[in-house]
């Protein structure tokens, strides 16, 4: 396992383990709920780590829009652009904790060391976790597996989140 992976691996089990006991009393997010976030984490498609900015509209108690744009660096001679517009399906399962299956579509361009890129559209399929410190801030963990012609992959992160 990478040094970066480690990394990667143990700030999200610290952080899933020290901030449970100050979620809020948030139940499910509410119609209209809309909230912006940062993201990062890990790409499996080159090994690299992953930065984004994100934007979740919840149009219905059990249903949201999560658009996100994200930033993979450069490792293995590679590079990408992500584009994701997923589907969310979040429910309760303890006070202030949801978890959501997700599924959507994704855009990538991948871009090679000495010239030449990559661009796919390919669909997501995941599932994440939201712990809701309070009513307006939140801290995210999901895993999407985008499926693309020969750029298969996984993403792994974690985020924070302004909830308005």
């Amino acid at each position: 396992m990478t040094k970066s992976r480690k990394l990667l691996y143990s700030t999200v089990a610290i952080l899933a383990a020290a901030f449970p006991c100050a979620v809020s009393a948030r139940s499910l997010p509410v119609k209209g709920e809309k909230s912006l976030g940062v993201t990062a984490g890990y790409a499996s498609y080159n090994n690299s780590g992953y930065a984004g900015v994100y934007f979740q509209y919840t149009f219905a108690p059990h249903v949201r829009i999560a658009p996100e744009v994200s930033f993979v660096f450069r490792n293995e001679d590679k590079s990408a652009l992500t584009i994701n517009a997923d589907m969310h399906f979040p429910f309760r399962i303890a006070r202030g904790v949801t978890l959501f299956p997700l599924a959507g579509l994704t855009f990538n361009n991948w871009n090679y060391r000495g010239g030449g890129s990559s661009l796919k559209v390919g669909g997501d399929v995941g599932g994440g976790c939201d712990i809701y410190f309070t009513a307006n801030f939140k801290f995210t963990v999901q895993a999407i597996y985008s499926i693309m012609d020969r750029t298969s992959g996984l993403f792994a992160g974690a985020g924070f989140g302004y909830v308005f």
